[in-house]
């Protein structure tokens, strides 16, 4: 009974809604065709409307992948089931066989049996990936999925309001930031007051503010978790952290906007969007929603700035798994079609992104390791950062109970902090007692 309550809490934090060169072990690589004749029917649950852009876009690739294996058929099924029906699903046996789930989530439902374990299937093709990557789809050294689509998180910037503020180039380290920052920070318009900003950050009390928070903490070389012995416990109450978030602080109070405590990711698009604010943290999203806004400004995409310990940008990747439950002729088609999503041609095709008006804007970056010499990365370079920053990752969910403490604790204490309600000292030492308890009941 206490693992199937632990399955439920996982499962209703899974962030569906939110929130791949191929070698001897890649049996769909591009051209070969499965061996089986036997047809079979299976359905891949995506993290977007199947009718969506994005939806549409993961449908043209499946489309190659049944032309490359007839016998093969798959239905997309969208996310506007709901997490709630997916619980069900999962727990009745009727999930769909291919499930798109971000690693945070795979790492809370891996311990309690929610996904085969693909370890003999997928382990061969670890060599793909960068290893942060790859151990994101592992729990106890056992592999739960593959990594499909993932994202990492850079500065991206107004390139127009940093050349009118004699601005030559971006930030690379927290000195250059907070001095640009100010620098941006002006009245435009004569009349007193403050309207454009250095930098949208989030201070709203929801999963946007953990992992920003959490490259910041990253860059001054906090930890959140640390293992004794056996066991993990808290470690955020440490000199480290408590620099990180005074920085942060002191960007919120001297250049963001003076809501930004009721801001989450969206809200900070929107500012930026608007050009309320000069800079801000975003995914390649943060790139296309200024050319799907008919590119009123020049956008810049650069690295993350670095902290007293270096660089940390938020990564975070999509697997695909297999629910628990799954068994002969389909299992084996979903391996066929997991390995072939996770093939270089697959992942070309998901990098074109999805179709709005005519042009394709990229929504997430292919998660394999030998992409560069893609053709679209040739043509836009500005994206190859959102590549390379898996190489310095700032990983926001480091064990299994860490979504139930971000839950019930972190996510209110950074944003108490940020706005002042609670000291910074009272707020780390809040999250370490009620963290560590929460690590203990839940073994």
């Amino acid at each position: 009974m206490r693992k199937l309550i632990l399955l439920v809490i996982s499962v209703l934090t899974l962030s569906l809604g939110l929130l791949g060169c191929g070698n001897a072990e890649e049996s769909s690589t591009p051209g070969k065709k499965s061996e089986s004749k036997e047809p079979v029917s299976i359905r891949m649950q995506i993290a977007w409307p199947s009718d969506s852009d994005r939806g549409l876009a993961v449908r043209e690739v499946l489309n190659q992948f049944e032309a490359k294996n007839p016998n093969i058929k798959v239905e997309l099924v969208g996310s506007a089931q709901g997490d709630q029906k997916l619980l069900t699903q999962i727990l009745s046996g009727k999930a769909p066989e291919v499930i798109q789930v971000a690693y945070r989530d795979l790492l809370g439902l891996a311990p309690q049996q929610g996904f085969n374990d693909l370890t003999k299937e997928l382990s061969g093709l670890k060599d793909n990936y960068y290893e942060q990557s790859w151990d994101q789809a592992l729990y106890e050294k056992k592999v739960y999925g593959l990594p499909w689509l993932g994202h990492t998180i850079q500065l991206v910037y107004n390139k127009d309001l940093f050349e009118k503020a004699g601005i030559k180039e971006a930030p690379k380290t927290w000195a250059e930031l907070y001095e640009a920052a100010k620098k941006l920070t002006v009245d435009t318009n004569g009349d007193g007051k403050i309207d454009q900003y250095g930098i949208g950050l989030v201070g709203k009390q929801t999963y946007d503010i953990t992992w920003m928070v959490n490259m910041f903490m990253t860059q001054a070389g906090a930890e959140l978790v640390k293992q004794d012995g056996n066991e993990y416990k808290i470690a955020v109450n440490s000199p480290e952290a408590k620099e990180a978030l005074e920085f942060y602080k002191k960007l919120v109070t001297e250049t963001s906007p003076p809501d930004t405590t009721n801001k989450d990711g969206g809200g900070v698009m929107a500012d930026f969007r608007n050009q309320v604010v000069a800079m801000e943290f975003q995914g390649p999203w943060g790139v296309t929603d200024i050319w799907k806004s008919g590119n009123t400004f020049k956008v810049g995409a650069a690295a993350m700035t670095e902290g007293p310990a270096g660089k940390g940008a938020d990564v975070s990747t999509y697997m695909l798994s297999i629910p628990t439950g799954v068994e002969g002729a389909k299992f084996d088609a979903s391996i066929e079609l997991i390995k072939y999503l996770g093939s270089k041609e697959a992942q070309e095709m998901i990098m074109k992104g999805e179709k709005i008006n005519g042009e394709y804007y990229p929504f997430r970056i292919p998660i394999r390791k030998d992409l560069a010499d893609m053709q679209y990365l040739k043509d836009h370079p500005e994206f190859n950062i959102f590549i390379e920053g898996l190489k310095y990752p700032s990983i926001s969910t480091p064990i299994p109970a860490w979504t139930q403490i971000e839950t019930e604790v972190y996510t209110s204490i950074l944003n108490q902090v940020v706005s002042g309600q609670l000291s910074i000292e009272e707020g780390l030492k809040t999250i370490e007692e009620r963290g560590n308890d929460i690590i203990k009941q839940s073994k």
